[in-house]
Formats: structure tokens, sequence, C-alpha cells
């Protein structure tokens, strides 16, 4: 299973002695006159025991163009771990990560910041999948806590082809909830491949408005 696309990730881990490459490119519309563009949201996973995979996420590239101007920088650079457990016909996992501050200097967070997550998932039918992954993301600069609630519905298009709608949000202290929801196709090519492509839409008004992403993911 893969951690891309959608505001959550796979209640997974790669197995033992493989690793998988994730990587893709969002546009994303902040509001009328802002946009935004990155790539190539590089993740590295690899399995190194049972149930237990290391982590590494690459800075992305950002692009943000407003009101004429445009501005570019790379993003910071993370590792982590992410394990996996089956109980009772649900699939669980637990990640942590830790920033690095080598992005640029508008796109950075200046200090180590840390990151837990926590993954469920359960197939309801052959057909239908439930999920919900919830994050909290330390700011040590700013002293302030991220928390990022997803659910999503999955559901079977073929042996092949599936599809997802979610829910996601981003929940800070003091600041106004935002909202947001998704839908994505993926397309396992063969054994090893999969293409996906995503769009979502802003459910509240501090939401980005609209962005689309497409990507690609590799195991070997």
């Amino acid at each position: 299973m893969t951690d891309r696309p959608g505001f959550g990730e796979s209640a997974s881990a790669v197995d033992k002695s493989h690793v998988q490459i994730e990587t893709g490119a969002t546009w994303t519309r902040v509001q009328a006159g802002t946009e935004i563009f990155d790539l190539p949201e590089a993740l590295v996973r690899v399995g190194i025991a049972k149930s237990l995979e290391v982590r590494v996420q690459a800075p992305d590239w950002v692009r943000t163009r407003s009101g004429g101007s445009a501005a570019s920088g790379w993003t910071d650079t993370a590792l982590g771990l992410k394990g996996h457990v089956a109980a009772g016909g649900s699939d669980f996992s637990l990640r942590g990560t830790v920033y690095f501050p080598t992005g640029g200097p508008d796109l950075t967070e200046d200090r180590v910041d840390p990151e837990i997550a926590a993954a469920w998932s359960r197939a309801l039918s052959p057909q239908w999948s439930l999920g919900a992954t919830v994050s909290v993301h330390r700011f040590r600069s700013l002293h302030e806590t991220l928390t990022s609630p997803s659910l999503s519905v999955g559901r079977s298009l073929g042996k092949r082809v599936a599809t997802f709608l979610e829910y996601g949000a981003n929940l800070a202290r003091g600041a106004l909830p935002a909202h947001k929801m998704d839908n994505g196709y993926t397309w396992l090519v063969n054994g090893r491949t999969q293409v996906d492509v995503s769009v979502g839409v802003a459910l509240s008004a501090i939401a980005p408005d609209f962005f689309v992403g497409m990507g690609v993911c590799k195991r070997f």
C-alpha cells in the first residue's frame, strides 16, 4: 500500500528488504490570484524488519505566484520510522518523523520539529474499505501544534483501479479550522508500479480553494 495520494496515509509498512519510492506533483489555488506548485513530493520507504520501515522525505521545490510576483525554494527534509500491526481484521500503524531545517529561508521552520501519526484501515467488503489517520506536528519555533485528522472511504473499481473519497482537516489552537475534501483514483500498472491522480476542494474559508495532483509509486 502507498501513502499517496490523499491527506492521510496507509496503515501498512513496506515489507522487509524492499524499497518503495513515492513521488508526484501538486498544483494548488490557495485563493484568487495565489497559486502554489510543488514537486517532487518524494518519499523513500525502506523495509528494515517485519512490519517496520525507515522513511526519508526529500525536500520539495515549491513555487508560489501571487499578485503578479513569484517566489520559489526548497522545503525541509524529514526522517522517520513506521510500524504496522494487524489485529481483529483491521490494520494499524504508528509513525514518528523528525523534520530537519534544511529548507530555504522562507520555507524552513529553523528548528528540528517532531511529528507523530496513527493510521487505521479496515476492509468492509471485497469492494469497500474505510481508513483514518491522525497526525500531530509540533512547530517548535512557533510554539504551535498542528493536528490533522482524516477519514476516507475506498472503493475497488476492478482488479487494478480503485477510488476514494476523503475528508481532512488542519486544526491549531487560536486559528480557524481548515476543512477540505478530495477524491482520488489509483491504477496498479503492475505488481510494483502504481499511478495516481486526485483533486480536492475547500470545505471552509481558510482551506485552499482547489488542488489537483498526480504521482507514481514504484516498489523494488
